[in-house]
Protein backbone atom coordinates (compact mmCIF):
# COMPACT_ATOMS: atom_id res chain seq x y z
CA UNK A 1 0.00 0.00 0.00
CA UNK A 2 1.45 3.65 -0.96
CA UNK A 3 1.80 6.17 1.85
CA UNK A 4 -0.91 8.21 0.40
CA UNK A 5 -3.36 5.07 0.74
CA UNK A 6 -2.05 4.53 4.09
CA UNK A 7 -2.68 7.84 4.99
CA UNK A 8 -6.52 7.98 3.47
CA UNK A 9 -7.38 4.37 5.25
CA UNK A 10 -6.02 5.78 8.24
CA UNK A 11 -8.63 9.41 8.01
CA UNK A 12 -11.50 7.02 6.96
CA UNK A 13 -11.21 4.65 10.06
CA UNK A 14 -11.46 8.41 12.05
CA UNK A 15 -14.20 8.92 10.47
CA UNK A 16 -15.99 5.99 10.96
CA UNK A 17 -15.02 6.42 14.97
CA UNK A 18 -16.63 10.00 15.08
CA UNK A 19 -19.14 8.59 13.42
CA UNK A 20 -20.15 5.72 15.75
CA UNK A 21 -19.27 7.62 18.94
CA UNK A 22 -21.91 10.46 17.34
CA UNK A 23 -24.54 7.80 17.05
CA UNK A 24 -23.72 6.49 20.75
CA UNK A 25 -23.64 9.70 22.89
CA UNK A 26 -26.56 12.34 21.30
CA UNK A 27 -24.89 15.71 20.93
CA UNK A 28 -24.26 18.09 23.80
CA UNK A 29 -24.64 14.98 25.76
CA UNK A 30 -20.89 13.68 26.29
CA UNK A 31 -19.97 12.22 29.63
CA UNK A 32 -19.85 14.72 32.46
CA UNK A 33 -17.93 14.25 35.79
CA UNK A 34 -20.58 13.27 38.65
CA UNK A 35 -21.42 16.01 40.63
CA UNK A 36 -19.50 16.53 43.98
CA UNK A 37 -21.45 15.14 46.86
CA UNK A 38 -23.28 17.92 49.43
CA UNK A 39 -20.92 17.27 52.47
CA UNK A 40 -20.93 20.41 55.01
CA UNK A 41 -19.41 19.15 57.94
CA UNK A 42 -19.45 20.03 61.21
CA UNK A 43 -16.70 18.94 63.59
CA UNK A 44 -17.46 18.84 67.32
CA UNK A 45 -14.24 18.56 70.03
CA UNK A 46 -14.58 16.39 72.84
CA UNK A 47 -14.00 17.07 76.35
CA UNK A 48 -12.87 14.57 78.84
CA UNK A 49 -16.22 13.39 80.73
CA UNK A 50 -16.83 14.33 84.31
CA UNK A 51 -16.84 10.00 84.44
CA UNK A 52 -17.24 6.45 82.88
CA UNK A 53 -20.79 7.44 81.78
CA UNK A 54 -20.95 11.27 82.55
CA UNK A 55 -20.69 13.94 79.76
CA UNK A 56 -19.69 17.50 81.19
CA UNK A 57 -21.83 20.80 80.79
CA UNK A 58 -19.19 21.89 78.33
CA UNK A 59 -19.40 18.89 75.96
CA UNK A 60 -23.06 18.63 76.62
CA UNK A 61 -22.90 22.66 75.08
CA UNK A 62 -21.16 21.18 72.23
CA UNK A 63 -23.45 18.89 71.03
CA UNK A 64 -26.30 21.67 71.40
CA UNK A 65 -24.93 23.61 69.16
CA UNK A 66 -23.78 20.72 66.60
CA UNK A 67 -27.50 19.68 66.82
CA UNK A 68 -28.73 23.62 66.21
CA UNK A 69 -26.37 23.84 63.07
CA UNK A 70 -27.56 19.94 61.97
CA UNK A 71 -31.22 21.07 62.80
CA UNK A 72 -30.96 24.88 60.98
CA UNK A 73 -29.65 22.56 57.66
CA UNK A 74 -26.21 24.89 57.80
CA UNK A 75 -24.20 21.31 57.95
CA UNK A 76 -25.53 17.62 56.98
CA UNK A 77 -22.98 15.99 59.04
CA UNK A 78 -21.43 16.36 62.00
CA UNK A 79 -18.37 14.61 63.11
CA UNK A 80 -17.61 13.65 66.77
CA UNK A 81 -13.63 13.70 67.47
CA UNK A 82 -12.35 12.60 71.14
CA UNK A 83 -10.84 9.21 72.16
CA UNK A 84 -11.39 7.27 75.45
CA UNK A 85 -9.94 9.74 78.34
CA UNK A 86 -11.65 7.93 81.06
CA UNK A 87 -12.48 4.41 80.63
CA UNK A 88 -14.38 2.33 77.84
CA UNK A 89 -16.92 4.80 76.29
CA UNK A 90 -14.73 7.61 74.60
CA UNK A 91 -15.56 11.25 74.58
CA UNK A 92 -16.65 10.85 70.79
CA UNK A 93 -18.92 7.57 71.40
CA UNK A 94 -20.95 9.92 74.50
CA UNK A 95 -21.61 12.79 72.01
CA UNK A 96 -23.02 10.75 69.28
CA UNK A 97 -25.43 9.21 71.90
CA UNK A 98 -26.22 12.85 72.97
CA UNK A 99 -26.78 13.69 69.19
CA UNK A 100 -28.87 10.40 68.19
CA UNK A 101 -30.88 11.08 71.44
CA UNK A 102 -31.37 14.95 69.87
CA UNK A 103 -32.69 13.19 66.68
CA UNK A 104 -29.97 13.02 64.55
CA UNK A 105 -29.64 10.44 62.04
CA UNK A 106 -27.01 8.11 63.22
CA UNK A 107 -25.63 7.77 59.54
CA UNK A 108 -25.12 11.88 59.92
CA UNK A 109 -22.97 11.03 63.12
CA UNK A 110 -19.34 10.48 62.34
CA UNK A 111 -16.97 9.16 65.45
CA UNK A 112 -13.55 9.70 65.55
CA UNK A 113 -12.17 8.06 68.80
CA UNK A 114 -8.16 8.37 68.75
CA UNK A 115 -7.95 12.19 69.26
CA UNK A 116 -6.05 12.21 73.03
CA UNK A 117 -5.19 16.26 72.28
CA UNK A 118 -6.66 18.64 69.69
CA UNK A 119 -3.66 18.49 67.65
CA UNK A 120 -4.67 15.05 67.48
CA UNK A 121 -8.20 15.62 66.76
CA UNK A 122 -7.13 18.00 63.84
CA UNK A 123 -4.76 15.13 62.36
CA UNK A 124 -7.21 12.32 62.57
CA UNK A 125 -9.96 14.49 61.46
CA UNK A 126 -8.12 15.32 58.23
CA UNK A 127 -6.99 11.67 57.94
CA UNK A 128 -10.74 11.25 57.76
CA UNK A 129 -11.48 13.63 55.38
CA UNK A 130 -8.95 12.42 52.89
CA UNK A 131 -9.94 8.99 53.02
CA UNK A 132 -13.88 10.09 51.82
CA UNK A 133 -12.06 12.63 49.47
CA UNK A 134 -13.98 15.29 51.34
CA UNK A 135 -12.93 19.07 50.70
CA UNK A 136 -11.12 20.28 53.91
CA UNK A 137 -13.88 22.63 54.93
CA UNK A 138 -15.50 22.51 57.83
CA UNK A 139 -17.23 24.33 60.95
CA UNK A 140 -15.17 23.93 64.05
CA UNK A 141 -17.65 23.47 67.36
CA UNK A 142 -16.16 23.83 70.49
CA UNK A 143 -15.95 27.12 73.46
CA UNK A 144 -14.68 30.32 72.24
CA UNK A 145 -11.57 30.29 74.62
CA UNK A 146 -10.91 27.26 72.75
CA UNK A 147 -11.40 28.30 69.03
CA UNK A 148 -8.28 30.26 68.18
CA UNK A 149 -5.66 27.07 69.39
CA UNK A 150 -8.49 24.60 67.90
CA UNK A 151 -8.89 26.61 64.30
CA UNK A 152 -4.82 26.67 64.34
CA UNK A 153 -4.54 23.20 64.65
CA UNK A 154 -6.87 22.57 61.77
CA UNK A 155 -5.09 24.77 59.52
CA UNK A 156 -2.21 23.27 60.07
CA UNK A 157 -3.90 19.98 58.54
CA UNK A 158 -5.02 21.82 55.36
CA UNK A 159 -8.53 22.63 56.52
CA UNK A 160 -10.47 25.86 56.02
CA UNK A 161 -12.26 26.55 58.97
CA UNK A 162 -15.49 28.31 60.56
CA UNK A 163 -16.28 29.07 64.09
CA UNK A 164 -19.09 28.37 65.72
CA UNK A 165 -19.10 28.94 69.29
CA UNK A 166 -20.70 27.13 72.01
CA UNK A 167 -21.78 28.52 75.58
CA UNK A 168 -19.51 27.18 78.36
CA UNK A 169 -22.47 25.26 80.50
CA UNK A 170 -25.91 25.30 78.99
CA UNK A 171 -29.14 27.22 81.09
CA UNK A 172 -32.43 25.10 81.36
CA UNK A 173 -33.97 27.08 78.08
CA UNK A 174 -30.85 25.78 76.08
CA UNK A 175 -32.30 22.56 76.39
CA UNK A 176 -35.93 23.42 74.61
CA UNK A 177 -34.85 22.63 71.11
CA UNK A 178 -34.23 18.89 72.27
CA UNK A 179 -37.22 17.73 74.32
CA UNK A 180 -40.39 16.29 73.52
CA UNK A 181 -42.78 18.43 75.88
CA UNK A 182 -45.39 18.61 74.05
CA UNK A 183 -45.80 14.93 73.84
CA UNK A 184 -49.31 13.83 75.58
CA UNK A 185 -47.39 11.70 78.30
CA UNK A 186 -45.73 15.33 79.29
CA UNK A 187 -49.25 17.55 79.07
CA UNK A 188 -51.16 14.55 81.38
CA UNK A 189 -48.75 13.87 83.75
CA UNK A 190 -49.56 14.70 87.57
CA UNK A 191 -46.67 14.41 90.22
CA UNK A 192 -44.93 11.72 90.78
CA UNK A 193 -41.94 10.65 93.00
CA UNK A 194 -40.11 8.81 90.12
CA UNK A 195 -39.42 8.32 86.11
CA UNK A 196 -38.50 5.01 85.43
CA UNK A 197 -37.27 4.91 81.91
CA UNK A 198 -38.02 0.60 80.58
CA UNK A 199 -35.92 -0.27 77.54
CA UNK A 200 -36.98 -4.23 76.84
CA UNK A 201 -34.58 -4.37 74.18
CA UNK A 202 -33.77 -8.26 73.47
CA UNK A 203 -31.73 -8.07 69.98
CA UNK A 204 -28.90 -10.50 69.39
CA UNK A 205 -27.29 -7.13 68.31
CA UNK A 206 -25.74 -4.38 70.72
CA UNK A 207 -27.51 -1.27 70.78
CA UNK A 208 -24.55 1.16 70.58
CA UNK A 209 -27.04 4.43 70.64
CA UNK A 210 -30.40 5.03 71.25
CA UNK A 211 -33.09 3.58 68.77
CA UNK A 212 -35.57 6.72 67.40
CA UNK A 213 -37.98 4.87 69.78
CA UNK A 214 -35.52 5.15 72.99
CA UNK A 215 -34.40 8.66 71.91
CA UNK A 216 -37.90 9.63 72.19
CA UNK A 217 -38.33 8.24 75.52
CA UNK A 218 -35.42 9.80 76.69
CA UNK A 219 -36.81 13.23 75.64
CA UNK A 220 -40.18 12.61 76.93
CA UNK A 221 -38.43 11.56 80.30
CA UNK A 222 -36.44 15.02 80.39
CA UNK A 223 -38.83 16.99 79.74
CA UNK A 224 -40.64 15.39 82.27
CA UNK A 225 -38.20 16.26 84.87
CA UNK A 226 -37.71 20.03 83.37
CA UNK A 227 -41.44 20.66 84.17
CA UNK A 228 -40.59 19.12 88.02
CA UNK A 229 -42.87 16.36 87.40
CA UNK A 230 -40.88 14.48 89.31
CA UNK A 231 -37.50 14.83 91.12
CA UNK A 232 -35.35 11.71 89.40
CA UNK A 233 -35.03 9.50 87.26
CA UNK A 234 -34.40 5.53 87.17
CA UNK A 235 -33.31 3.71 83.54
CA UNK A 236 -33.59 -0.21 83.61
CA UNK A 237 -33.43 -2.45 80.68
CA UNK A 238 -33.97 -6.29 80.49
CA UNK A 239 -31.04 -8.11 82.04
CA UNK A 240 -30.03 -9.75 79.09
CA UNK A 241 -28.33 -7.59 76.24
CA UNK A 242 -25.51 -7.70 74.20
CA UNK A 243 -21.90 -5.72 74.06
CA UNK A 244 -19.81 -3.51 76.28
CA UNK A 245 -22.09 -0.79 77.49
CA UNK A 246 -24.82 -2.03 79.84
CA UNK A 247 -27.95 -0.26 78.25
CA UNK A 248 -29.03 1.76 81.36
CA UNK A 249 -25.21 3.19 81.18
CA UNK A 250 -25.90 4.49 77.50
CA UNK A 251 -29.39 5.87 78.37
CA UNK A 252 -27.62 7.94 81.24
CA UNK A 253 -25.30 9.58 79.25
CA UNK A 254 -28.38 10.86 76.86
CA UNK A 255 -30.44 11.92 79.78
CA UNK A 256 -27.73 13.91 81.40
CA UNK A 257 -27.13 15.46 77.34
CA UNK A 258 -31.02 16.63 77.71
CA UNK A 259 -30.02 18.72 80.97
CA UNK A 260 -30.80 16.23 83.75
CA UNK A 261 -28.39 16.39 86.19
CA UNK A 262 -26.09 13.07 86.79
CA UNK A 263 -27.47 13.09 90.77
CA UNK A 264 -30.37 12.39 89.89
CA UNK A 265 -30.07 9.38 87.63
CA UNK A 266 -29.56 6.20 88.45
CA UNK A 267 -28.42 3.52 85.90
CA UNK A 268 -29.60 -0.19 86.94
CA UNK A 269 -26.40 -2.08 86.97
CA UNK A 270 -26.49 -5.24 84.57
CA UNK A 271 -27.51 -7.87 86.62
CA UNK A 272 -28.44 -5.73 89.41
CA UNK A 273 -32.03 -6.64 89.56
CA UNK A 274 -33.38 -9.49 86.95
CA UNK A 275 -36.80 -8.20 86.51
CA UNK A 276 -38.74 -4.92 86.25
CA UNK A 277 -40.71 -6.48 89.49
CA UNK A 278 -37.75 -6.48 91.05
CA UNK A 279 -36.78 -2.95 90.78
CA UNK A 280 -40.42 -2.18 91.70
CA UNK A 281 -40.06 -3.58 94.79
CA UNK A 282 -36.71 -1.89 95.63
CA UNK A 283 -38.97 1.69 95.25
CA UNK A 284 -42.17 -0.20 96.65
CA UNK A 285 -43.05 3.19 98.82
CA UNK A 286 -42.32 6.05 95.81
CA UNK A 287 -44.97 6.50 93.07
CA UNK A 288 -43.50 6.21 89.43
CA UNK A 289 -44.41 6.98 85.98
CA UNK A 290 -43.01 4.28 83.73
CA UNK A 291 -42.22 4.99 80.23
CA UNK A 292 -42.33 1.96 78.03
CA UNK A 293 -42.94 0.24 74.81
CA UNK A 294 -46.20 -1.47 73.85
CA UNK A 295 -44.27 -4.52 71.72
CA UNK A 296 -42.20 -7.09 74.38
CA UNK A 297 -40.82 -6.79 78.01
CA UNK A 298 -41.57 -8.00 81.54
CA UNK A 299 -44.50 -5.40 82.34
CA UNK A 300 -46.08 -4.93 86.08
CA UNK A 301 -49.00 -6.89 87.21
CA UNK A 302 -51.85 -4.63 88.63
CA UNK A 303 -50.60 -5.55 91.92
CA UNK A 304 -47.02 -6.10 91.98
CA UNK A 305 -46.56 -1.96 91.95
CA UNK A 306 -50.05 -0.20 92.80
CA UNK A 307 -48.24 3.02 92.99
CA UNK A 308 -46.41 3.05 89.06
CA UNK A 309 -47.91 3.77 86.45
CA UNK A 310 -47.13 2.15 83.21
CA UNK A 311 -47.16 4.28 79.93
CA UNK A 312 -46.58 3.34 76.68
CA UNK A 313 -44.31 5.81 74.66
CA UNK A 314 -43.68 4.64 70.85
Amino acid sequence: MTASKAQGARALSLVCLVFVALQITPLGAWPQQAPKADVRVAIILGNAPAGTDEPTPMQTARCLKGFELYKSGAVNRLLVTGGFTRDYISEARMMKIALVTYGVAPDDVLEEELAATTIENGLFAARMFDARGWPKTATIVTQAFHLPRAGGNYKQQGFEVRDAAAVDAPAAADFAPVLDAADDVVAKAGPSDLIVVYEAYASTDPMPWPTPQLAHRLRVAAALYHRKIAPNVVLYNDRYTRGPVNLATMMKIGLISLGVPAANVKAVARGEYRRLADVAKAYADTSAIVLATAVGGDYLAPDTAPKWKVVFVE
